[in-house]
Parts: structure tokens; C-alpha cells; sequence
């Protein structure tokens, strides 16, 4: 479950309003980032034990972003017209956490 007020502000849009653990410090640097548009909350797929990863594939307008977490996987969909920036500052953040 997200912490209190994480998901509050016009940057988000999604059916539910769950981030994994894990999840956490890169959504609070998609929030952050100022050439972040919206954050779209993606699936959580559960998945064996493992170690914490970040992903980015790129797509039109915006990234597709890939958490995995200790026991589970959730993707967001992070709207940008910078990518390589939005990029760098989340995975600053992440590797900083």
C-alpha cells in the first residue's frame, strides 16, 4: 500500500491506487520531476523473491516504468516529453534511496 498522500495530485491517473513497497522511491521521483506530465498506476504481477530492479522501456510521450520489488513487479506509465532527463533524475533517486 502506498503511503499517506503519495498518490494525491493531478500527475496521477490509474483504477487503483496500490504501490508496492519497492515502488515508492521512484514514484516519489516521477512526482517530483518537473518534466513529468502523469503517472499512470500499472499491474502488480507477484513474482519469487529477488533483487530490486528499474526499468525504462521508451514509447511515444512517455516511458513505461518497471519496479520489481521483492516479491512482486509493477509497471507505471510515466508521461514525458523529456525522457532521457526523466530518466536520469528517477534513477538518481532510486540508486540514492
Amino acid at each position: 500500500m502506498a503511503e499517506k498522500g503519495l498518490l494525491k495530485g493531478s500527475k496521477f491517473n490509474g483504477r487503483h491506487s496500490t504501490v508496492i513497497p519497492s515502488a515508492i522511491p521512484a514514484v516519489e521521483a516521477a512526482k517530483a520531476c518537473p518534466h513529468v506530465t502523469k503517472i499512470g498506476l500499472g499491474i502488480i504481477t507477484p513474482s519469487k523473491a529477488g533483487e530490486e530492479r528499474l526499468k525504462f522501456t521508451k514509447a511515444s510521450g512517455a516511458l513505461k516504468m518497471q519496479v520489481r520489488g521483492t516479491n512482486a513487479v509493477q509497471l507505471f506509465w510515466v508521461y514525458t516529453n523529456r525522457p532521457d532527463e526523466t530518466i536520469a533524475e528517477i534513477t538518481s533517486k532510486w540508486e540514492t534511496r
